[in-house]
């Protein structure tokens, strides 16, 4: 079998697959991608056997067939070849010569590959109950809601992006690990069928993102327990996590005893600096709130202190003092757009909530840390 294909189109195409499987990979077959030669394309196919990737690239084959190779490896010496077309030999034995078309390059370099017959079956893409959306709606709700998600997998629900379409024309997607919230909600002008939703892993959201741009259109769909995403000549295909995600809308606070408006840059800058003065997990800060003023502490013996104030308004006359994990704080308002911020509090125990005055769509909400008394303990 040869096969001429350009060099960057190939190599593009391949970082595309490889990017989801782990140099850790036990699974021999798994630890390398699948090539399907047609005779005007090659279909690269990579998979961990919870998400997917297919991927195409235009090439001209004398032959079909089907190979698996490293794809690590192949990616690494088209990394280091010229830009030219490339021309693939590869025998009956798996092994794939790669050599520069132009001849500029002397020598050559060869691969060992394998039998493609034990790799397994890719699901083809599903368009029942697919929509088209922009790109851009997709990559704003996964930006903003993908902090909050944890990171690990003790709790599998919590370990990705929940989506859901309680409405015609609005879809919604909630991430939490259960100490911090973060939900958005988009118009789409469409219906997309997603039950009672969806949980996406967090592995496959963070190669969707990957994907998106600020422009153009992609594909979803759900089927069989299947998440489908599409983007030109690229597909990922991805498990669903089973299990009931839990009702966030009881998380939310309905009423505030207190309604405080922030700058939230300056805020965000204030938090960065008090947060050099904390220790990790924690990271623990404290609000004091009173009089439009707003007050940050932190406090810690061997490390020394930081205290500053910033104006703020308010829609109450109360005051309190609150402790809050200064990088959830940081996570959340650097995914914020907005020249103002309405930070709700409903007691010193109570869940913290952040909204935007310019989308009240976005809501993020952070679980407070106990304070002993109204100064750092």
């Amino acid at each position: 079998m040869v096969i001429h294909v350009d060099k960057a189109s190939l190599l593009k195409s391949l970082l595309v697959a490889d990017s989801i499987i782990s140099s850790k990979s036990i699974n021999t077959i798994l630890a390398n991608c699948l090539f399907n030669i047609s005779k005007d394309e090659i279909v690269i196919i990579s998979t961990d056997n919870e998400i997917a990737v297919r991927t195409k690239v235009d090439a001209v084959s004398d032959t079909e067939g089907s190979f698996t190779v490293n794809g690590k490896k192949f990616s690494s010496i088209l990394k280091e070849l010229p830009e030219d077309e490339l021309t693939l030999s590869i025998n009956n034995s798996f092994q794939i010569d790669i050599k520069t078309k132009s001849g500029k390059l002397k020598g050559h370099y060869t691969l060992i590959g394998t039998t493609a017959e034990d790799y397994p079956d890719i699901p083809q893409f599903s368009y029942d109950n697919s929509i088209e959306i922009e790109q851009s709606i997709i990559k704003d709700m996964f930006k903003k809601a993908i902090y909050a998600a944890s990171t690990d997998t003790i709790k599998p629900v919590f370990n990705g992006v929940f989506i859901t379409s309680e409405t015609k024309g609005n879809m919604t997607a909630v991430a939490t690990d259960s100490r911090r919230l973060s939900i958005i909600t988009k118009t789409i002008d469409k219906e997309i069928v997603l039950g009672e939703g969806v949980v996406v892993p967090l592995k496959t959201v963070h190669e969707i993102f990957r994907l998106l741009e600020s422009t153009g259109t992609c594909v979803i769909s759900v089927s069989n327990n299947q998440f489908f995403f599409k983007l030109g000549k690229t597909e990922v295909i991805s498990r669903i996590v089973d299990g009931q995600f839990p009702n966030y809308k009881q998380v939310i606070p309905k009423d505030y005893v207190l309604e405080v408006s922030i700058d939230p840059k300056k805020f965000l800058e204030s938090i960065r600096r008090a947060m050099i003065f904390t220790r990790e997990p924690a990271n623990k800060i404290v609000l004091h709130i009173k009089n439009n003023v707003l007050k940050i502490e932190a406090k810690t013996p061997e490390l020394g202190e930081a205290e500053e104030e910033i104006s703020v308004s308010m829609k109450n006359n109360e005051s309190i003092s609150i402790g809050i994990n200064a990088q959830f704080l940081i996570d959340c308002l650097r995914e914020i757009d907005s020249d103002s911020i309405t930070c709700g509090i409903t007691g010193q125990m109570s869940p913290v909530t952040i909204i935007p005055d310019n989308d009240d769509n976005y809501i993020s909400v952070i679980m407070p840390i106990q304070i002993k008394s109204q100064h750092n303990d």
